[in-house]
Order: C-alpha cells, then sequence, then structure tokens
C-alpha cells in the first residue's frame, strides 16, 4: 500500500493540473467559484483564497482533477526584487501521515515551485512541527537552500492533515530574507486557515 501512495504524492505534485472550467460559468477553474471581489473558494473544503492577502497576490489556482476536488494555489510577492512564492495544495490520499507525505515528495522540492528553478538543492533540516491550535507534531516539514539563478535561496515543504484534507505548502524565498519571508508566509497561512478545513 505504501508504494501506491507514494506513487500517488508524486502524480500530484508533477504538475499534472487540468484546466477544466466550471460548470456554473464564472469562470474559475472547476472546483472553485468566484465572488465579487475577485476571492476564489474552493467548493470541497470551502476554504476562501482572495486575491491578495498579507502582501502576497495570488497567481495560480488549478484542479489536480476534472471534478476540482483536490487542488493547488499559489501566492507571490517580492522582497528587495526577489520572488517570494507559496504554493498551497489541497488534497486527500487515504492513510498517509503528514511525514509520509512529506518523504513522498522531498526529493523533487528543487523543481515543485512554480516559475523558478533552483541547482544546488540540500537538506538543511527537517522533522515535526505543531500549528497553533493542533496536538504537538501534527504536521512535518522540512528546510532546503539552494540557488536561483545565482542567488541563495531557501526552500520549505510542509505537510499537515486538517480533519480529511491533506494540506501541502511548498515556499521559496530569498535567505537574505528569510525571516521576513517566513513571518509573511506565516500571515497568509493564518489568513487561509480563518477558512480552510481546520474549521470543517
Amino acid at each position: 500500500m505504501r508504494w501506491y501512495m507514494t506513487a500517488a504524492v508524486g502524480f500530484l505534485c508533477l504538475g499534472t493540473q487540468v484546466s477544466a472550467k466550471a460548470p456554473d460559468g464564472d469562470g474559475a477553474p472547476a472546483g472553485f467559484r468566484t465572488t465579487k471581489d475577485d476571492t476564489i473558494v474552493h467548493k470541497a473544503s470551502k476554504t476562501q483564497f482572495p486575491l491578495h492577502l498579507a502582501g502576497f497576490t495570488r497567481v495560480l489556482e488549478k484542479p489536480f482533477d476534472l471534478a476540482g476536488h483536490n487542488v493547488v494555489v499559489a501566492y507571490s510577492q517580492t522582497i528587495n526584487g526577489q520572488p517570494v512564492l507559496a504554493r498551497i495544495a489541497l488534497i486527500q490520499i487515504v492513510g498517509m501521515t503528514p511525514k509520509e507525505h512529506y518523504l513522498g515528495i522531498k526529493s523533487m522540492v528543487g523543481s515543485y515551485v512554480q516559475g523558478l528553478s533552483f541547482t544546488n538543492v540540500k537538506p538543511q533540516g527537517e522533522g515535526p512541527f505543531t500549528l497553533p491550535g493542533m496536538k504537538p507534531g501534527s504536521g512535518y516539514q522540512g528546510r532546503f537552500k539552494a540557488l536561483q539563478k545565482g542567488h541563495p535561496y531557501e526552500l520549505s515543504l510542509s505537510t499537515v492533515r486538517l480533519g480529511k484534507w491533506d494540506v501541502r505548502l511548498t515556499a521559496a524565498y530569498p535567505a537574505a530574507t528569510a525571516l521576513t519571508a517566513r513571518a509573511n508566509i506565516q500571515a497568509l497561512v493564518a489568513g487561509l486557515r480563518q477558512s480552510g478545513p481546520a474549521h470543517l
């Protein structure tokens, strides 16, 4: 069974998103609906993804499947002229722990941030982490150092299970502004959790 789950994670993380349109005709991709203020709502989890949040701008929203049940949404901002990206996937994989989820895609983290390519990707550390309001060790996280066009970058990969949803956050930011970028990403996550699956 473990090989099947690892293969499933690999399928989801290799950019196999589809571009089916929602049947309600509002122009949103399958699985989403759009509100008047350009917020998109993931129908299955009720998570709201504003166009602008915590200094970030939403730059991508796509389903992994034709029904739009499993999806990915990405946000971007710039710090000192360098891009900071955060990519959130909401998926369901039966029987997989956050650690297994993390280990299944860890080797691909350098090619997983859409729009940026990295070289010299090296792990810096990994282990359990805890989101506010959740049980200790409810998630798993790793950080990596890398180069992006010669600029030192830090990559992070975090996985957590919220109710029936497996949530994966991949982030990339300049190493020189890591503390600011991490704080901004934490603010982004906090904003998204206000409507996310932790509250279902």
